[in-house]
């Protein structure tokens, strides 16, 4: 009896989004891997049964975390495409978003590309968002190249996977890898994405 009270103060929804809000502080507390859907009911205040009422798994809980992350992350893009009508400054500034985004919302970029990927891009509701983030890159370099942006264009899609490679390379070394250390502070991100996008890369 004193579950079902636990639990009924929540509202369908808010449970839900309480779910994955504890998600993500078990993470950052034990990495991506590291906790069960249990533990996440328990923080919550709620049975170990409440939370499979929302999520099947802990894996559909992680795909709902990631949904939000390229939700969040599509609106910083977007917001970015409409600024710039040059294609050039525009691809740097996409760079950078998305470098930024990594930096200042590390856990949910370790969900996005870390926590089980394999299933997780599985996900339809995953794919969908993640290539319309994807796309104002896509649409970018289409203007870029608008002799050879045909989507079966080994050139086009050659070019898009380099832009996308070089961003999240550059995010992945400073949020985990060296660039996080002692010397992250002696160095301008912004410098480092405006060189990585320049006009060299395109040719």
């Amino acid at each position: 009896m004193a579950e079902t009270g636990r639990t009924d103060r929540y509202h369908h929804g808010d449970l839900r989004q309480t779910l994955m809000n504890n998600c993500l502080k078990m993470i950052e507390e034990k990495g991506v891997s590291g906790f069960t859907l249990r533990e996440v009911a328990r923080i919550s205040g709620v049975s170990p049964a409440a939370p499979y009422h929302h999520f099947k798994s802990k894996t559909e809980l992680l795909a709902a975390v990631a949904v939000m992350g390229f939700e969040m992350l599509n609106e910083a893009q977007r917001k970015i495409y409409e600024q710039y009508d040059d294609p050039v400054l525009r691809l740097s500034a996409l760079g950078k978003s998305y470098v930024m985004f990594a930096v200042n919302h590390k856990i949910y970029f370790h969900v996005m590309f870390r926590a089980d990927s394999e299933v997780l891009w599985k996900n339809r509701q995953v794919m969908n968002v993640a290539n319309q983030a994807l796309s104002y890159l896509e649409n970018t370099i289409r203007e870029l190249f608008p002799k050879t942006a045909a989507d079966d264009d080994s050139h086009f899609r050659a070019t898009v996977l380099t832009c996308w490679s070089k961003a999240h390379g550059l995010a992945s070394l400073w949020v985990d890898g060296p660039l996080k250390s002692v010397e992250s502070g002696k160095l301008d991100l912004n410098k480092l994405v405006d060189l990585i996008f320049s006009r060299s890369v395109l040719h």
